[in-house]
């Protein structure tokens, strides 16, 4: 599904700062140090034999073919040529300790049960239940291995909310600034605010999305998602309560240019200018046309009509306006689960649970998540690579033993 069916496999580059954890730091970068980017793409190439080609615009590795099938196939193709065996239509739903004290025994609904002596736990998360995904691997990790969970939430999501100027705007695109800023004025006990890395922003039926709200959107939906659980409210409840005073603040300025310049603009020459005609310089006129609406101004309002006041409070919508968040659009529409298994129960050396040996975890069910641009496949190949060979390694000193 990821690129529009192409496939991102990989970003040209990485550092800890494209991921988001609550678990130690320290944890992610061990992990992420284990594989470079480009040993992995050299993975990718001459062993799983695919080759790949950098999108410059937006600094992603593809498929030549540009096709997710070819990725999925070879990878299909590389598996079962080193042996491994494909269950399709089964579903694992428990882990046990075995009787005996030794390796692990698997409960598969609708079918036997099945020994093992390692286990990787890679059942993804939560979001996009359409192809199967349910949480069940967060379960096993809490209920059956006794791990700690940072409570899972949808992360990479679309947000809703009313529009500006009270009209809605569907499909209108713009490059704008994005940032989250703390409601308090210490800026939320010494967090900095956080800065959108891309400005693509696009106003859906019901709200927001595009790459910067994206980018952003886990700033908000932890912690009201995690307020409304606190409260009773479900993990999976789209809506929010009313933010309140200690709620994070979506802030934009809508084109970029500083209060500054659309200061001068506003001011400028020849004075008969409709007010609304200067902002169309800069902006989609549906946008700009809601943005005199929200300040108040009349939209028949001459720049050398425009008062004080209402010059003041149209720079305001023009550059620190207010996103109204009402909630979010759900784990059906969110690209990644955020939360997981704490990374701090882990052995990020081997990605080993340290509750429960033999047991190993990988992806999405960790406490990770990367912003999109490849970072989630990054984070997949490095994490699942260290359990793999970790496994592979504990079960083969055994046999020495």
């Amino acid at each position: 599904m990821s690129g529009g069916a192409r496939c991102n496999v990989l970003p040209t580059s990485a550092t800890a700062n494209d991921f988001t954890t609550e678990s130690a730091n320290r944890r992610l970068k061990a992990v992420l140090a284990s594989w470079s980017v480009e040993r992995c793409r050299e993975w990718l190439e001459t062993e799983i034999g695919l080759g790949l080609g950098i999108e410059i615009a937006s600094n992603k590795y593809f498929p030549l073919s540009n096709s997710s099938r070819e990725v999925r196939d070879r990878l299909v193709a590389a598996c079962e040529k080193a042996g491994v065996e494909f269950k399709y239509e089964t579903s694992v739903d428990g882990v046990v300790r075995g009787s005996d004290g030794m390796g692990w025994t698997l409960r598969v609904r609708g079918s036997g049960d099945e020994r093992a002596r390692a286990i990787v736990l890679a059942m993804g998360g939560l979001s996009f239940p359409a192809v199967g995904t349910d949480g069940t691997g967060y379960a096993i990790a809490r209920r059956d291995l006794g791990h700690a969970l940072h409570e899972p939430y949808p992360a990479l999501v679309p947000l809703t909310g009313p529009h500006p100027g009270g009209e809605p705007l569907p499909g209108v695109s713009v490059e704008v600034e994005l940032k989250v800023a703390a409601a308090n004025a210490d800026g939320g006990g010494g967090k900095k605010k956080a800065q959108a890395i891309r400005k693509g922003f696009l106003f859906t039926h019901r709200g927001y999305s595009g790459p910067s709200v994206l980018d952003l959107s886990h700033h908000l939906v932890r912690p009201l998602v995690r307020a409304n659980e606190s409260k009773g409210g479900s993990l999976r409840d789209e809506d929010f309560d009313a933010p309140t005073s200690s709620s994070p603040r979506m802030v934009i300025n809508w084109s970029g240019i500083k209060r500054e310049e659309w200061q001068e603009r506003l001011t400028a020459p020849p004075g008969r200018a409709l007010v609304v005609s200067r902002l169309r310089e800069a902006l989609p006129s549906r946008l700009a046309d809601a943005l005199v609406a929200e300040s108040g101004v009349d939209s028949r309002c001459k720049i050398a009509e425009l008062k004080k006041d209402d010059r003041a409070k149209l720079l305001r919508v023009l550059t620190e306006y207010e996103i109204a968040v009402k909630g979010h659009q759900g784990y059906r529409k969110a690209e990644v689960t955020g939360g997981g298994v704490a990374l701090d129960e882990l052995d990020t050396a081997s990605m080993a649970s340290l509750k429960a040996p033999g047991i190993y975890m990988c992806g999405e069910v960790c406490d990770v998540f990367g912003r999109i641009g490849g970072f989630n496949f990054l984070w997949a190949w490095c994490s699942g690579r260290l359990a793999g060979m970790s496994a592979a390694k504990a079960i083969s000193s055994a046999d020495d033993e």
